[in-house]
């Protein structure tokens, strides 16, 4: 595998403890390498419990579309661990430029409606009861709007390029902050017949799974450890 192995994050908090919390977009994937065979969104929440009263909701970010319901996926019965997924979509199904995903209750628009009218970043029409959850995604674009709170810019972790995916460490993990999220392998690692090229701080994809990081297998680290001190000690000598 490369030289690495998946480790689970640290996420041994049970679903119990979230008794009280409202669900929350937990990962997500709109853009990988090669055509977007496996996008998907993942919901977090009590395990074994029914939430088909939320939706998850795909806003458009880009230019005059800004605001446009372009997805609406209703979100069905977690499992024993507290994951709902949406399953891999088709290709191509949420934008790969700037987005926002909502996390909303009572939904009653629909896909095509736009909620921004004048496409200055403000919602002129919330069909839904209340907005739970939501992360935005953006690619740059100067004439781009998102709507969440957290917003995943591509310099949000120093890496300068756009994001494809994304998962909160640990899982539910919630402050409506950016940090709350670790950038997923765009290369598709831990997606099925993609190798992937993780690196250390990027989080494996994990659909319908506990959220994990990339990590150097110890001997991996043991190498690059006896690599750096022999260049410490040859520019010593």
């Amino acid at each position: 595998m490369r030289g690495f192995i998946a480790v689970l994050a640290l996420c041994f908090i049970t679903g119990a403890a979230f008794a009280q919390v409202a669900p929350v977009i937990n990962e997500f994937v709109n853009n990988h390498t090669g055509t977007d065979t496996y996008e998907f969104v993942e919901v977090f929440a009590e395990p074994d419990t029914d939430l088909s009263q939320f939706w998850v909701i795909g806003l458009e970010g880009d230019g005059t579309g800004a605001g446009t319901v372009d997805n609406a996926f209703n979100v069905g019965t977690t499992d024993s661990g507290g994951f709902w997924w949406t399953g891999f979509l088709a290709s191509n199904t949420l934008e790969n430029g700037s987005l926002s995903l909502l996390l909303v209750a009572d939904f009653t628009g629909s896909v095509g409606q736009d909620l921004d009218d004048n496409d200055d970043g403000m919602l002129d029409t919330m069909p839904w009861s209340f907005i739970t959850d939501a992360v935005g995604i953006w690619d740059g674009g100067a004439s781009d709007w998102t709507y969440a709170d957290a917003v995943l810019d591509p310099s949000f972790d120093g890496l300068g390029l756009p994001v494809g995916g994304a998962s909160r460490i640990p899982d539910g993990f919630d402050t409506e902050a950016p940090s709350d999220w670790v950038r997923n392998d765009f290369d598709g690692f831990g997606l099925d017949s993609i190798p992937g090229t993780p690196v250390l701080g990027e989080a494996i994809n994990t659909p319908g799974a506990s959220n994990a990081l990339a990590v150097p297998e110890p001997a991996t680290v043991l190498l690059a450890s006896l690599g750096a001190l022999a260049l410490w000690l040859r520019r010593r000598s």
